[in-house]
């Protein structure tokens, strides 16, 4: 607060033979405030408008009353914003008395007005089924699109060909909220759930790349549509969330593996086709065979070929894909609820990268074993790969415009 007056400051202020110490000491301010405050006060007709405003208040007060006798309006207006409020309340009181005397003022500057506040539009869901024997899944990916709805793409993508498929079409936000209820309804025997949008996105993207490297070119349309959706990071990998279990449990649920042939999620997986009709015709040579001269022995060659081709099915990329897939389905099976299984998946998934023997990983046995029931031959054979339940491909769920 000043110690002095306005005007007996203002005095000090214009009186040349005053020391600027001697003036910031009477009003309580720093010696170089004092000194542009009366170098100001000298020449006020000459001083910017926004000047005052970073002067002390004392100081600033005392050179109101010279802008008011000056009627410099403008001064006056541009003090009005000065922080503080006793010294913005003297500016628009001499602003009303030069108004009063006939002077033109200024009106003054008003803060623009906010625009409205608008709530963000909540994120769009996105989805995605777990992969399915084949190493195929479905990805549902929604895009707002300002005036005309969601645009939403159904992309399915395969851990060895790449993007296979994608239907892109254009819905209401009412419809795409309907459509995403019945998405999750329709596939729940798919495995779908909602997942995070820069996951859907790098999982499509990662698939992208492999068209590449199969030489196998992608859908129509798949390169603008992935534009549109944006820069994609590479999905998180599901294994880091499942660390090995202590050594006897792990043994434990690598044994038990098996099981997970009776989820319904799982239980139309077999191994490859090729190798399941290889594998076929041998059985059919040793059903016809007059090399064995008993059942015994034919059921043990039936045996022998079965165990052969499974320790031939496992090669290296063979295993990477089959763990890839079994982490997969053990990271949405943990997300659905379900950490039995989930482990049991996890486990196999391990083994599988570690090089454990196809034949002490129950789940890869039953692969083929299950293709061919009791080791049975010829055209039963055949008939199981023909009648096995197929992938998950879901096929277009919506239509493309």
């Amino acid at each position: 607060m000043p110690t002095l007056e306005p005007d007996a400051l203002l005095a000090m202020l214009r009186d040349p033979n005053r020391e600027t110490q001697e003036i910031a000491a009477a009003a309580g301010v720093a010696r170089e405030d004092a000194a542009r405050a009366a170098r100001l006060a000298l020449g006020l007709g000459k001083a910017k408008p926004e000047e005052l405003l970073t002067l002390p208040p004392a100081l600033a007060l005392a050179l109101l009353r010279a802008a008011t006798t000056a009627a410099r309006a403008d001064v006056l207006t541009a003090t009005v914003a000065h922080p503080n409020k006793d010294v913005a309340k003297e500016a628009k009181r001499a602003l009303y008395a030069l108004k009063m005397r006939g002077v033109a003022v200024p009106e003054h500057p008003r803060a623009p007005t906010p625009p409205p506040m608008t709530a963000p539009e909540p994120p769009v869901p996105c989805f995605a089924s777990t992969v399915d024997g084949h190493g195929e899944r479905a990805v549902w990916i929604g895009r707002s699109v300002p005036g005309k709805g969601i645009e939403v793409g159904q992309a399915v993508i395969s851990d060895e060909k790449g993007l296979i498929e994608l239907h892109v079409a254009l819905l209401g936000r009412k419809e795409y909220r309907q459509f995403a209820k019945d998405i999750v309804e329709r596939g729940r025997s798919m495995g779908v759930s909602e997942i995070d949008r820069e996951q859907a996105k790098g999982l499509v993207a990662v698939a992208r790349r492999l068209n590449d490297l199969a030489t196998r070119p992608p859908p129509a349309g798949a390169d603008a549509w992935l534009g549109r959706l944006g820069p994609a990071q590479p999905p998180q990998d599901p294994a880091g969330r499942f660390p090995p279990l202590p050594d006897e449990e792990e043994r434990a649920a690598v044994d038990a593996s098996g099981r997970l042939h009776e989820l319904p999620l799982v239980r139309g997986w077999l191994a490859d086709e090729d190798a399941l009709r290889g594998l076929a015709g041998k059985l059919d040579e040793i059903a016809v065979s007059s090399l064995y001269l008993d059942e015994r022995q034919r059921a043990n060659a039936a045996s022998s070929a079965i165990a052969e081709a499974i320790a031939a099915l496992f090669d290296p990329p063979r295993r990477a894909r089959w763990s890839s897939r079994l982490f997969a389905v053990a990271d949405h099976l943990e997300r659905a609820g379900d950490a039995v299984h989930a482990r049991l998946a996890a486990a196999a998934a391990r083994a599988l990268r570690a090089d454990v023997p196809p034949d002490r990983i129950p789940f890869a046995r039953l692969l083929v074993e299950k293709a061919f029931p009791a080791g049975r031959a010829g055209p039963v054979a055949a008939q199981a790969i023909a009648s096995a339940p197929g992938g998950s491909n879901p096929g277009p769920l919506i239509v493309p415009p």
